[in-house]
């Protein structure tokens, strides 16, 4: 029935049902102006969606809203349902299936449909491409099944993301920048610390990103964030760290905290490695209070080390820091060079104090 109601009111309205969906089971005092933004928040898929018009379903005692997207709707990347505080909505798409797909299943498809969405085909390509669809001529030479499998095998191996037990990322710790700490909970710079850390490490697509943090949030802290993404659904992760640090850091100035970075020089007996990580932390609050450009981060970082560095470090020299200025390395690529360094010459000294001599006890 919900499908017929999404055909006949998209051809009531003279508009493309596969460019629509279907929202049903909205409560009748739920604020119509509010349902849209939640739609827009719960997937970026319907970030882009346009609320046609509601209509209440007398059979369910709940309005029905129809929205309408930029194009085809890929019914894959859609939600069956979307959670809301007082239960959750059905999506209804032209292509939703009458009955459950194994969760397997869909899965699997899901990552096909966006192997081929990055390619510029859909689903509805494949017979043609696999050679199945009668209306397409048949090639000289079909490839065999065996091969049609080793290709899809590869191409899935492109699209899937890295199973959570094999990633590097671990899970960030709990923050709700409440009154009463939440057990778990630790201090806020400590956290943000931690979290920028992490989040940088981990090479994910920034919505990902975004997604954990959001996980680990808790109380007036995800209210922060939820604030912001109603503002702009596809809000930077950047930009939610700063909010945050907004709310609950410290009330430093941008002068302040760029001060802090330009004076913060290698002590005696540090490794430089160290000290790039130690001032890595100031140039990222730095960042996040507007005292440095992300676009100049690299340059601004290295500039700060070849000034901080003790004088005539051979670090220093052997990696030709200074002479890298216009064309800097990343934080990462830097840190690693530095590393390697730092253990060449740890090797060569133990070299040296041996006396430059192997020994081997025959037996």
């Amino acid at each position: 029935m919900a499908l017929h109601l999404l055909e006949d009111w998209c051809k009531g309205m003279n508009i493309n049902p596969r460019n629509c969906i279907l929202v049903t089971g909205v409560p009748e005092a739920f604020d119509e102006g509010a349902i849209e933004p939640i739609l827009r928040v719960s997937t970026e898929y319907l970030s882009k969606c346009k609320m046609r018009g509601r209509m209440f379903v007398r059979e369910e005692g709940a309005f029905a809203v129809l929205c309408e997207l930029p194009s085809a709707v890929e019914p894959l990347q859609v939600p069956g349902t979307i959670a809301v505080e007082d239960g959750e909505w059905t999506v209804i798409t032209t292509g939703s299936q009458p009955s459950p797909v194994p969760a397997s299943d869909v899965a699997f498809l899901k990552k096909m449909s966006a192997f081929l969405g990055k390619e510029g085909k859909t689903l509805a390509d494949m017979p043609g491409l696999l050679g199945l669809d009668p209306g397409v001529p048949q090639r000289e030479s079909a490839p065999s099944p065996d091969e049609w499998v080793k290709a899809l095998g590869q191409a899935l191996e492109k699209v899937m993301p890295p199973h959570p037990e094999s990633s590097p990322y671990r899970k960030l710790r709990l923050f709700s920048g409440g009154p009463t700490p939440i057990p778990g909970e630790e201090a806020f710079e400590p956290w943000l610390e931690h979290t920028t850390e992490m989040l940088q490490e981990w090479a994910v697509p920034d919505a990902e990103k975004r997604r954990r943090l959001v996980e680990c949030l808790r109380g007036p802290a995800l209210d922060v964030i939820r604030t912001l993404k109603l503002s702009n659904p596809g809000v930077k992760v950047k930009d939610c760290l700063e909010a945050l640090d907004h709310a609950f850091g410290r009330t430093e100035g941008s002068d302040d905290v760029y001060c802090k970075f330009l004076n913060a020089r290698q002590q005696k007996g540090e490794k430089v490695s160290a000290y790039i990580q130690r001032l890595e932390k100031l140039l990222q609050r730095a960042i996040m209070r507007g005292a440095v450009a992300v676009g100049q981060m690299d340059r601004t970082r290295l500039a700060q080390i070849v000034r901080g560095i003790q004088y005539q470090n051979p670090i220093l020299l052997h990696l030709r820091l200074r002479e890298r200025q216009d064309n800097p390395p990343s934080y990462s690529q830097l840190i690693k060079e530095v590393r390697e360094e730092e253990e060449r010459q740890a090797a060569g000294e133990v070299w040296e104090t041996g006396g430059g001599h192997c020994c081997f006890n025959m037996p």
